[in-house]
């Protein structure tokens, strides 16, 4: 029981880590990480209802997918890429350049090295099954090689999308067409994808 309530305490930390690649828009005060995870179980339970998915395995993986964050932060593909001049800076995420491939797996690389000490780090001292069940769920989800993790991470492109709608329903200044890149580039789950063209009629009302 110590183990385990040091292990949720740590977790809690979770919901002060802010979603950084929302700020790159100006935006001061974005949603957290357990925002996030929170709004995609939602929609996992609502969007999966049709599909013969394990329900439970799917919110097991989408708790703790973005867990180890709690030591290395939110780390984005664009980190270190960003104009220091504001004005400059400001045009330069309104017309991302994609990233080539060779980059995209070395920056992956990277991160995922950093994520994987985390999450080793996290679940250390929990009992031996339960600590087994927590990495082998986070792996699966970041190898991406399974029909529930390739589920779950388009749920997790959906979710980025719905924020980045909410803020466009703010200010229609607000540029949506980088979540709509990545969105579209992943996205190929029936359901997932009836649910993004919802999106895109009440993004195209005036």
């Amino acid at each position: 029981m110590k183990n385990l309530l040091k292990f949720l305490l740590e977790a809690g930390k979770l919901g002060k880590i802010k979603r950084k690649g929302i700020t790159f828009y100006g935006i001061k005060n974005p949603d957290s990480a357990t925002d996030h995870s929170f709004r995609m179980a939602l929609m996992i339970w609502l969007l999966s209802r049709k599909e013969k998915t394990d329900i439970k395995k799917a919110f097991k993986m989408t708790l703790i997918h973005d867990i180890c964050k709690i030591y290395t932060g939110d780390i984005t593909p664009y980190d270190g890429l960003l104009p220091k001049n504001k004005k400059e800076r400001n045009e330069f995420v309104r017309s991302w350049r994609r990233l080539p491939l060779y980059k995209k797996e070395k920056i992956h690389s990277k991160k995922f090295r950093k994520e994987y000490i985390a999450i080793k780090k996290l679940v250390s001292q929990l009992p031996k099954k339960l600590k087994k069940e927590i990495f082998n769920l986070w792996l699966e989800y970041h190898k991406g090689e399974t029909s529930m993790a390739k589920f779950v991470y388009q749920v997790d492109m959906l979710e980025n999308l719905l924020e980045a709608f909410e803020y466009y329903k703010r200010d229609k200044n607000f540029p949506t067409k980088p979540w709509w890149q990545h969105a579209e580039e992943v996205i190929d789950n029936p359901i997932l994808l009836e649910f993004l063209r919802e999106i895109e009629k009440e993004e195209l009302k005036k």
